[in-house]
Order: structure tokens, then C-alpha cells, then sequence
């Protein structure tokens, strides 16, 4: 291994010869340099393993120096220390706010110079490994971003198969589970909630009723009120959906969609009770926006309703059925909620004089 390469910077020219030569019979490789500038020019020449350098010198002095050199990416972490007849507190604070690593008092005692040089070397050497393992480690990221963005891909896939799945399954038509989609981002961005949740929400509302495949046709699309044993059956589809997507890997917001949409704020819900806030969010999210597409659309065993009288039966719900605070920032959002509704309306969703 080559000798740590020390560069010298002081405009003493006589003290400069003397500490070169005590560095080189020590062992190490020396350059020297008169002042900030010139060592500025040294260090483009050649990187030194470590800088010493005096704080009091003509065109450039040592706290400017330091300062440019921790701007320069490879001398961002290189040991520098200083040579300071000055052991005020306010000095050495300074001195190490700009960069330095260690100081060095005037008059120089040889032995202590030496030592302290061959610890900041060893040093530099552990500088040199984490170095080396920071680039080990951005290749790893890299890879596991490239990787990411695989399974990202493979799970919209898995998400659009499964929607495709349940709508072929359920008497709601595809447009109903584009609108919730679409209604359940625009409600969590108004809820103040993260762009990443946001979108990944936007991905996994249409699933809410996934479940409903594991459904016997005979209840999914019976015209007329069930039974409580079909009841009983229809409630299993939360179970269902959950159980699919976890089996198909996705993350827990996934599972927590079709699993608690039918729990209630007032923890009168299914399958499990749960109560407010013990309700994830996106479970309550995708609750106030399904109910209300469920009242605005037609189906075999209701007419749609106006956008009034579902603003209506919506605010009746609140605190009960419904988050309360949710349904006022759903309410809030009029306009946007009319353009989706226009963006993927189907024949049954119209305003029919129903109340």
C-alpha cells in the first residue's frame, strides 16, 4: 500500500522544509503549498489523503480554504487539520464549523504531529471503505428500485385482472368501480393525506367488492330484499376479498379495502365492529364514496337517486354509517365529483325524479 499523502499548506517557508522533512522521514508523501490558492491548485493536481494547513496566510487563509475544500465532492470527507498559535474557544469553534478535523498548536511538537497524522491516516483509510461500501450500497438501492418498479408493474396488472374479474361477477357495471376509484383519490387528497397514499388508493378502491366472486349468483343479483341467511352469506364477500389479496401478495391497504368498507363509524358494521377511528381510512374513504354511487346509480332492486336526495341520505348517514368529517369534504367537492360522474357515467346513472 502507498504511503498516506500529506499536503502542507503554510506561507513559513522555513517552518514548511522542516515539517516536510520530519513528515517523509516519518513515512509519509508530502506537497506543500504557501497559501489557500496555490493548495487549491495542488489538490486539482493531486488528491491528498490529508491536509494540514496554518489559519493566517496572504490571498486565501486556512478557514477559506477549508471551506472550498468541503465543497469539492472528493475532499468532502479527506482528514484536515490546523496549525494554530490561537487556542481560543471562539477560533476552534469556527475552525470546525467550517470543516476542520483537528488542530495542531504552534509551536510544533514533532511527536505529537507525527501521531496525530498517523491516526487522522488510519482514519482515512476507514474513510476509503465506507466509501467503497456507500457505492456498494447505491447499487443495491438502484437494483431495488429497478426491482420496485417490476412488482409495481406486475401488481397493476393483478389489480386491473381483478377488477375486470369482479365486474363481470357483480351487477355493478365497470364505471361504478372507475368512480369510486377516482371519487376515493379526490377525498383523500381534500383529507390532506400523502400523495403516495393518494395514488396507491386511487389503485386498490375498485377492489372494495372483489370478494363478491366467492357470491352465489342467486344472492349477488337477487331483485328483491335477502333473506338473513343470504345476508349472512353476502357479508362473507369482506372475508373473501381480503383473503384474495393478501393471497396475491398486496399490501395491507389493499386487504383493508374490501375487508372493513362495510364497518360502520358507529361500530355497528361488519365483518368485525370495528368503531371510528379503529376503521382504516382508506376502508372509511371508499365507504362514503360506494355508498354514495351506490345512491346515485340504478340497480336491479333501486332507482338512482338525485345528486340532491344522495347529498341528503349521505349527511343523514354521517357519525352513523359514515366519518362524519369525510362526508363534509366529500360534500365540499361538488364540481369535481360531477365531472367524474360525466367522465364515467353509464345508462342508470341520470337524474330521475325520485327525490
Amino acid at each position: 500500500m502507498r504511503p498516506p499523502h500529506v499536503l502542507l499548506v503554510d506561507d513559513d517557508e522555513i517552518l514548511l522544509r522542516r515539517l516536510q522533512n520530519l513528515l517523509v522521514r516519518a513515512g509519509f508523501e508530502v506537497s506543500s503549498a504557501t497559501d489557500g490558492l496555490h493548495a487549491l491548485g495542488e489538490v486539482r493536481h493531486r488528491l491528498p489523503d490529508i491536509v494540514v494547513t496554518d489559519v493566517h496566510m496572504p490571498r486565501m487563509g486556512g478557514p477559506a480554504l477549508i471551506e472550498a475544500l468541503r465543497k469539492l465532492p472528493e475532499m468532502a470527507d479527506r482528514p484536515i487539520l490546523v496549525l494554530t498559535a490561537d487556542e481560543t474557544r471562539s477560533t476552534k469553534i469556527r475552525l470546525l464549523q467550517v470543516g476542520a478535523d483537528d488542530f495542531i498548536v504552534k509551536p510544533v511538537d514533532p511527536e505529537e504531529l507525527v501521531a496525530r497524522l498517523r491516526a487522522q491516516a488510519r482514519k482515512s483509510d476507514l474513510a476509503d471503505n465506507l466509501v467503497e461500501v456507500s457505492i456498494q450500497r447505491d447499487e443495491a438501492v438502484r437494483k431495488l428500485e429497478v426491482r420496485t418498479r417490476e412488482l409495481e408493474q406486475l401488481t397493476i396488472g393483478l389489480v386491473a385482472t381483478l377488477e375486470k374479474a369482479n365486474s363481470y361477477n357483480d351487477s355493478d357495471t365497470g364505471n361504478h368501480i372507475r368512480r369510486v376509484s377516482s371519487y376515493a383519490a379526490l377525498l383523500a387528497e381534500a383529507a390532506g393525506c400523502t400523495p403516495d397514499f393518494v395514488e396507491k388508493l386511487h389503485r386498490y378502491a375498485g377492489l372494495h367488492d372483489v370478494g363478491k366472486v366467492g357470491i352465489r349468483d342467486s344472492i349477488l343479483k337477487k331483485p328483491g330484499k335477502l333473506t338473513a341467511d343470504e345476508f349472512e352469506e353476502m357479508k362473507t364477500h369482506t372475508l373473501i376479498g381480503a383473503e384474495l389479496l393478501r393471497s396475491a401478495g398486496l399490501p395491507d391497504m389493499a386487504c383493508n379495502i374490501p375487508l372493513c368498507h362495510h364497518e360502520k363509524f358507529d361500530g355497528t358494521g361488519y365483518p368485525r365492529g370495528l368503531r371510528g377511528e379503529a376503521i382504516p381510512l382508506e376502508a372509511r374513504i371508499v365507504a362514503v364514496v360506494d355508498v354514495f354511487d351506490a345512491l346515485r346509480t340504478k340497480r336491479c332492486y333501486k332507482p338512482a337517486f338525485s345528486h340532491e336526495a344522495s347529498e341528503a341520505m349521505l349527511q343523514e348517514m354521517a357519525g352513523k354509517h359514515l366519518d362524519n368529517r369525510l362526508v363534509n369534504l366529500f360534500l365540499a367537492l361538488k364540481e369535481r365529483i360531477l365531472q367524474i360522474e360525466a367522465q364515467h357515467s353509464d345508462e342508470p346513472l341520470i337524474e330521475e325524479a325520485w327525490g
